[in-house]
């Protein structure tokens, strides 16, 4: 009996190093890169001209309205795509999410191939805490570098004409308050608790009979939440930027205030690239080539 069971029985296909040329899996890795690459690649453009904007507004409100700054960003990304292209700002925020892509998409493929029939939880959990322990870091890192470029007001260019013959000394650039890195640190928390905990939760306390289609449901509570989120984000993230930029200052609240309607906006619309194309774009693509490398994905 115990033969004819194991006959029977299923055989669970085993990953050993020694099979890795045998193994979908390096055709799977190198697509996730390859996705994570493109996806960043689609979505930096148009972020790195929101994140800028939003700086310089802060730092100078009323000096460089945030409807003229998106307007210059974008348009140099046309106009001078090579000199675009090949700035810091663009290279740290392609960097923030082809890291973040590629953690999520190469976690959860070895995850999957290595332990076969794992848990789904198990699998979402692990590559949820690698992606943050990855994502956190990187984007307190580029908001620091934005508000250090582009925070400050300019330096006085009176010593800086054609006849001047001593030249001014250097700024000294300060140092980052960790009070400021705190506060991106609470907008984010806020940010990824919006994106990824909330929308579930939301879904399935909402009535059956509200959306005819399941996945609909839970489609929408994952564009629509992490929008609303930035309702509460912003205030968090123009109180960073406004402690750095004006760090004495005694007109925080009517700056913050002044800002606040139209920097909510863009970020609510920030949200749509950065968390829909750049995902379904990350996703399509990560599918197309682990189906060229072999791969069958499972169904329920």
């Amino acid at each position: 009996m115990s033969s004819m069971t194991q006959q029977l029985a299923p055989e669970r296909p085993k990953f050993g190093w020694g099979s890795w040329r045998e193994s979908t899996l390096p055709g799977q890795l190198a697509g996730d890169l390859g996705a994570a690459a493109v996806s960043a690649t689609l979505i930096s453009p148009v972020l790195t001209a929101i994140d800028r904007a939003v700086v310089e507004n802060a730092a100078r409100p009323g000096q460089n309205p945030l409807g003229q700054a998106l307007k210059t960003n974008i348009l140099c990304s046309f106009r001078h795509p090579k000199r675009f292209f090949g700035t810091k700002p663009f290279f740290i925020i392609w960097t923030l999410y082809a890291a973040t892509y590629t953690t999520a998409n190469t976690v959860e493929t070895t995850v999957r191939q290595l332990t076969q029939k794992a848990d789904e939880l198990l699998v979402q959990s692990v590559t949820f805490l690698s992606t943050i322990t990855v994502n956190v870091p990187l984007g307190v890192w580029k908001d620091v570098s934005f508000v250090q470029m582009f925070g400050r007001p300019s330096a006085p260019i009176a010593a800086q004409t054609e006849g001047a013959k001593v030249k001014p000394p250097p700024v000294q650039r300060p140092r980052f308050p960790r009070t400021v890195a705190a506060t991106f640190l609470v907008r984010d928390a806020i940010t990824i608790f919006g994106a990824v905990n909330l929308p579930p939760m939301i879904a399935s306390s909402l009535p059956e009979d509200t959306f005819t289609n399941p996945m609909l449901k839970m489609a929408t509570m994952q564009l629509l939440v992490p929008v609303f989120s930035q309702v509460f984000a912003t205030p968090i993230h123009l109180l960073g930027l406004d402690m750095y930029s004006h760090p004495n200052s005694t007109a925080r609240m009517s700056r913050i205030g002044q800002n606040l309607g139209a920097t909510t906006l863009v970020r609510c619309a920030r949200i749509i690239p950065a968390f829909g194309v750049g995902l379904i774009a990350n996703t399509g693509l990560r599918d197309y080539f682990h189906e060229k490398a072999g791969y069958v994905k499972e169904t329920a």
